[in-house]
């Protein structure tokens, strides 16, 4: 969980001893990216192709380091730079072009590589402090467990390389 105004060679890795950055130490795990806009856009454009790799090459000086890079992007943005863009809770005060550049700072092509992008109502206090019973994380956990183990069944003999459906290719996919 990076924060928005970590440099490039923190995100993504290098320097003098080319070391790995948070995309690296995400590996087989969560890299989480809050107010997704507020990152510089040279950092955000540079996630694309490790994204499509699930490695990174670095070079400095005439040497160079690969490190795995296969994690799980997940990203918060708010609709405007104040946060109430079609909000019923508080009146947006962004002009127009305020809030197009800010949404111009998050390419086509970065995310054409998120998956699932999902549009969330703003909610009052009330709304989210409610005492409404929800999921336990054990019961969410078993989900999770029961859904693998349906993959690795399906997968057979590649179960030992292939740990989600996010990791197949194309091939994989339409089998």
């Amino acid at each position: 969980s990076p924060h928005n105004t970590a440099s490039r060679n923190a995100i993504l890795g290098g320097g003098h001893q080319l070391l790995p950055g948070e995309i690296s130490l995400a590996t087989h795990g969560i890299l989480f990216l809050d107010e997704l806009p507020e990152f510089r856009r040279d950092v955000l454009e540079a996630l694309r192709q490790p994204m499509e790799d699930k490695k990174i090459i670095l070079n400095h000086t005439g040497h160079s380091a690969t490190y795995p890079c296969n994690f799980l992007l997940l990203a918060t943005a708010n609709p405007c730079p104040c946060g109430y863009y079609g909000s019923n809770v508080k009146e947006c005060t962004c002009s127009e072009h305020q809030i197009r550049n800010y949404m111009k700072k998050i390419s086509g092509p970065l995310l054409d590589r998120i998956d699932i992008q999902v549009e969330l109502p703003s909610l009052s206090f009330e709304e989210m402090s409610s005492a409404k019973p929800t999921e336990s994380s054990a019961d969410i956990r078993a989900r999770v467990v029961a859904a693998r183990k349906f993959a690795a069944d399906r997968m057979g003999e590649d179960a030992r390389r292939i740990h989600s459906n996010a990791m197949l290719d194309p091939a994989g996919i339409r089998k």
